[in-house]
């Protein structure tokens, strides 16, 4: 799409397009309002003028982070950065804050910047999203979530498949009552597939999910922290099958979860693994060195890192080689599929899971 295509959707001339765009002479409000809508759904933007007639390639690939705090995000990007120094690109990086209105906000500043591809590290995919990526006219790459809702290729974990195997063998020590520390299900391939993974497990080995087991919280050390003690202390301890109900094993769906938990297990008294196992998904090297150290599944994030870097600058070479312009190009990739790579997974046994034993209540 350039400026002759919008000025022919608009039946005006292309001294029209740029009068509409920079608010530069007057055009009657009819026309107006026409090339806006044509702008508007064709996603066209401003900064096209500049190098409107000639290749624009900017070398630059834009990275959209959701926490540029977290240790597996920058594990991640150096991967990323890696690979696309390597092969002469710049990068140019957002961290969104996990805000929704900045990820859609930094979605549109990659169109106008045209950057070559984007690596969207994507928490979820609503309608707007959608609509967003829709838009762009550049390759794009979802990092963490399955991409086929917005037809772009993806490498994500499969989380599923950790959290399954992670309940499992849990079970395969033991424990039949297994709580969970859970986050919202916003971000679906942390929070819906590892929570889905967990109550997999459990109906495999004919164990009926407890609600009371399940704690949801957020991503924070504190969620991990107060979401231990409730299980072990609070309401969601009520029950039968263990001491005052309470669970022989505790499953953290992330790493941060599980460092908390375990801090505040210790804390009020509770034995690592005697009175209870911790069990998570995701390995920073801090699990290592718990006292004790964390059960976990494992990803290499390096790796991840360093696939998603090679599949956007595939996919911009890809497109570059095939005829008809990036736009053509786009929808012919798309045409044939876009690549779904799910990374798997390592389990790391370590200390703070054992076999459950018949007890008399725990801490004493």
């Amino acid at each position: 799409m350039n400026i002759k295509d919008v000025a022919k959707m608009a039946g005006v001339s292309i001294s029209t397009i740029s009068r509409v765009i920079n608010n530069s002479a007057f055009v009657s409000p009819d026309v107006k309002q026409r090339v806006e809508k044509i702008l508007e759904e064709t996603g066209y933007r401003p900064n096209a003028l500049a190098k409107e007639l000639q290749k624009n390639k900017t070398n630059t690939i834009g990275v959209i982070l959701p926490r540029i705090d977290l240790g597996t995000f920058a594990v991640i990007f150096d991967g990323i950065s890696a690979v696309l120094n390597a092969n002469g690109y710049n990068i140019l990086l957002a961290n969104t804050r996990d805000r929704f209105e900045e990820e859609l906000r930094y979605l549109d500043l990659m169109h106008e910047k045209r950057v070559d591809g984007i690596l969207y590290f994507a928490t979820g995919m609503c309608e707007e999203h959608k609509r967003a990526i829709s838009k762009l006219r550049m390759p794009v790459v979802i990092v963490g979530q399955p991409g086929d809702a917005v037809n772009c290729p993806a490498i994500f974990l499969d989380s599923f498949g950790a959290s399954r195997a992670m309940v499992q063998y849990l079970v395969s020590l033991g424990h039949r009552r297994i709580g969970c520390l859970a986050v919202p299900d916003h971000d679906y391939n942390v929070g819906t597939q590892r929570r889905e993974g967990y109550l997999a497990a459990l109906a495999d080995n004919g164990i009926d999910a407890d609600p009371s087991l399940i704690v949801t919280g957020d991503f924070e050390f504190e969620s991990g922290a107060r979401g231990a003690q409730l299980l072990m202390e609070g309401n969601a301890a009520k029950g039968s099958g263990a001491p005052n109900g309470r669970p022989s094993a505790i499953f953290c769906i992330t790493d941060r979860l599980a460092v908390a938990a375990s801090g505040q297990l210790i804390r009020s008294g509770w034995k690592i693994p005697d009175d209870v196992s911790v069990a998570c998904v995701d390995d920073p090297l801090l699990l290592r060195y718990c006292a004790p150290s964390v059960t976990t599944m494992s990803f290499d994030y390096t790796d991840m890192g360093i696939r998603a870097g090679n599949m956007i600058i595939d996919y911009i070479e890809k497109i570059s080689s095939l005829r008809g312009g990036q736009e053509a190009g786009t929808r012919a990739v798309q045409q044939n599929g876009p690549l779904q790579v799910a990374l798997p997974f390592t389990m790391k046994i370590r200390e703070s899971t054992g076999c459950t034993v018949a007890r008399s209540g725990g801490k004493q």
